[in-house]
């Protein structure tokens, strides 16, 4: 193996150390109590190694909450429907809520919102590929994704700012009925649109 090679896998070692010594701590106590010194003394690390990879704890956090959500979205993405892989998802905002509140201060919630609005967009196309593929058009097709990511991120950062109380699979079962029917009126409408002219189109309300 090359040194390149070896001092990547370090880097990976070092970050995966730190991170399982930040959840290891939240269990117990909030993250703005967590010290860079007891993270580096619990995973057998100097300080210094712990500043070459994060600035602070709180950046540390937000590394593990977005790595370890992005790792659920692929997950789900690839292997349940798109409602049991929002379940995933909300459970695990749910069971590590104090990494979820941290990330919260530390990105602010328009950082928040642009990070979940990433990692949801696969669930909103799985959703058109339920409700056959979408409208005709590319751009209609985006304008329904992004629309209903919207839709899907808005209730999700209600339910973070309503102390995640209400269970996943009530927030999901809600989610689950309204899309599927604003996906499958707003594809009609819009393809009743792009018709071209002289088609019979589909009356609306």
């Amino acid at each position: 193996m090359t040194d390149e090679g070896t001092e990547a896998q370090r880097h990976v070692r070092a970050r995966a150390a730190l991170a399982a010594a930040l959840k290891a701590r939240l269990r117990t106590e909030p993250l703005d109590k967590v010290t860079v010194t007891e993270l580096t003394r619990d995973c057998g690390l100097t300080r210094q190694a712990f500043y070459y990879h994060f600035p602070d704890v709180r950046h540390l956090a937000v590394w593990v909450f977005e790595t370890e959500v992005a790792r659920q979205v692929r997950a789900f993405a690839a292997e349940v429907g798109w409602a049991d892989g929002l379940v995933r998802l909300l459970l695990y905002m749910r069971d590590n809520r104090s990494s979820t509140l941290g990330v919260l201060t530390g990105v602010g919630q328009p950082g928040l919102e642009r990070f979940l609005f990433r990692q949801m967009r696969p669930i909103t196309e799985a959703v058109m590929d339920q409700n056959g593929g979408g409208p005709a058009r590319p751009q209609d097709r985006v304008l329904v994704v992004d629309f209903c990511t919207s839709a899907v991120l808005a209730v999700v950062l209600r339910w973070v700012a309503d102390g995640m109380v209400e269970h996943p699979y009530s927030v999901v079962g809600d989610l689950e009925i309204m899309l599927h029917g604003a996906v499958r009126e707003s594809v009609r409408r819009l393809d009743a649109r792009a018709a071209p002219q002289g088609v019979n189109r589909p009356r609306t309300k």
